[in-house]
């Protein structure tokens, strides 16, 4: 269809759905009386066509259903878990009921929210995706539905919540150095928008204290245990192996005390380990690790209440919002480097 306006008449066309039902489907009319089944082709087919309606991306629903969505990558991440009771207490507090759905780290399910759209009455969907945030994002505004993203960005223009990454992992590489580090290795990804972030704030804070960048301490790991293990692996087996490592997340922390263990080297005397993300799981690993804390439900809040705003006109407010760390929890996975 590129080249030309896809039309209502294009989508019927693919589908052997009658404009009229296309409209009446897509305005939720509580009257219609079509399959489960033929909502959802219409719904794909919207996404697959990039059909627009006019006025653009506006007004699928005639009425409001009082209830939001929530895409996330993995439902059960200790991160999400914060996030997620934040936008479900913003969401009670507007009149809004929230669904939840997870469309996994690698985006194995694209279709998540037509498919949310065809089989509830939903308004408006907060999107957190892992890797396919641009795809769902542009699939979310084909089936005209107001959308933010939440701790991901695309552009100033998209509305998006996000944490303030660069100076959170400044803060940790800064604590790290007060304690004596001078070599310290960054575990996690590297790339897109939370990895480029995270490194800048691992690069500004070595250059605050006059360290020295060497990128055989970065290793482009991922988020889970698994990549911390390797990641802990590949700095740990270096000659002049690091005295301290930052890791991305819990999981990535997790992974690097598990190496730490197996390769008997002291956390926190002969190895320190620093983390983003503080929450309960910072004090269930052994030894506790030293955490960036964030007020991670107030991006869920802050998220939902733009959402909102977007879906009722009433005062957008700004496109983005940042939010800062509130400081570092300091426990027994840091101490000053001995000798």
């Amino acid at each position: 269809m590129a080249g030309k306006r896809v039309t209502i008449a294009d989508v019927a066309k693919a589908t052997g759905v009658s404009p009229g039902a296309i409209s009446r489907i897509l305005n939720n009319d509580p009257t219609l009386n079509v399959r489960d089944e033929t909502k959802e082709t219409v719904r794909r087919a919207i996404a697959e066509l990039g059909y627009v309606p006019n006025p653009q991306a506006r007004g699928l629903r005639l009425a409001r259903s009082g209830s939001l969505a929530m895409i996330v990558p993995e439902i059960n991440s200790p991160a999400f878990v914060a996030i997620i009771q934040g936008a479900q207490r913003a969401a009670y507090e507007l009149g809004y009921s929230m669904l939840i759905g997870g469309i996994g780290e690698e985006g194995e399910d694209p279709n998540l929210a037509a498919r949310i759209l065809s089989s509830n009455r939903v308004d408006g969907f907060l999107i957190s995706t892992g890797k396919q945030e641009a795809r769902q994002l542009a699939a979310v505004q084909r089936l005209g539905a107001p959308a933010v993203l939440v701790n991901r960005y695309l552009n100033e223009q998209l509305p998006h919540v996000v944490l303030d990454d660069k100076s959170g992992v400044a803060l940790a590489i800064n604590h790290l150095a007060d304690l004596g580090h001078e070599r310290i290795g960054f575990l996690g990804s590297t790339r897109r928008f939370l990895g480029t972030r995270r490194l800048a704030g691992f690069k500004q804070g070595l250059a605050e204290r006059g360290l020295r960048f060497d990128k055989r301490l970065v290793v482009d790991c991922g988020y889970d245990r698994e990549g911390g293990e390797a990641g802990a692996h590949t700095v740990l087996a270096l000659a002049d192996r690091p005295t301290a490592l930052f890791a991305t997340n819990h999981l990535v922390a997790a992974g690097a005390l598990r190496v730490a263990r197996e390769l008997a080297l002291d956390v926190p005397g002969a190895l320190s380990i620093a983390s983003f993300y503080d929450g309960p799981v910072a004090d269930l690993l052994t030894p506790a690790v030293t955490s960036v804390a964030y007020p991670l439900d107030q991006l869920g809040y802050e998220a939902v209440r733009m959402l909102v705003r977007l879906i009722t006109g009433e005062g957008a407010g700004p496109t983005g919002i940042t939010i800062p760390p509130t400081g570092l929890v300091v426990r027994q996975s840091t101490c000053a480097v001995s000798g």
